[in-house]
């Protein structure tokens, strides 16, 4: 189940990069940690495993923003300029 999780927040960050703005981001990373967190109280997990639940997430959707920003980066051929 974690796995689909990994995968799912890579897809999201992967779109997210590919067609919005920061802005957006941020928003996403919000609801991550809020899920995070509730998921982690849930399944009774400790100070540490939470902690590492919450980064590795965080991690996983930020990697994947940078590379759609990297793919709209390389598909739009305007420049850094317009990428963020």
């Amino acid at each position: 189940m974690i796995g689909y999780t990994a995968v799912g927040l890579s897809v999201v960050g992967f779109v997210v990069g590919l067609t919005l703005r920061l802005r957006t981001l941020l928003l996403f990373v919000g609801l991550v940690l809020i899920a995070a967190i509730v998921y982690s109280i849930d399944a009774g997990l400790g100070f540490f495993s939470t902690f590492l639940n919450i980064i590795t997430a965080e991690a996983i959707l930020q990697g994947s923003y940078f590379v759609g920003l990297v793919a709209r980066h390389f598909f739009s051929g305007n420049g850094l300029r317009y990428t963020l």
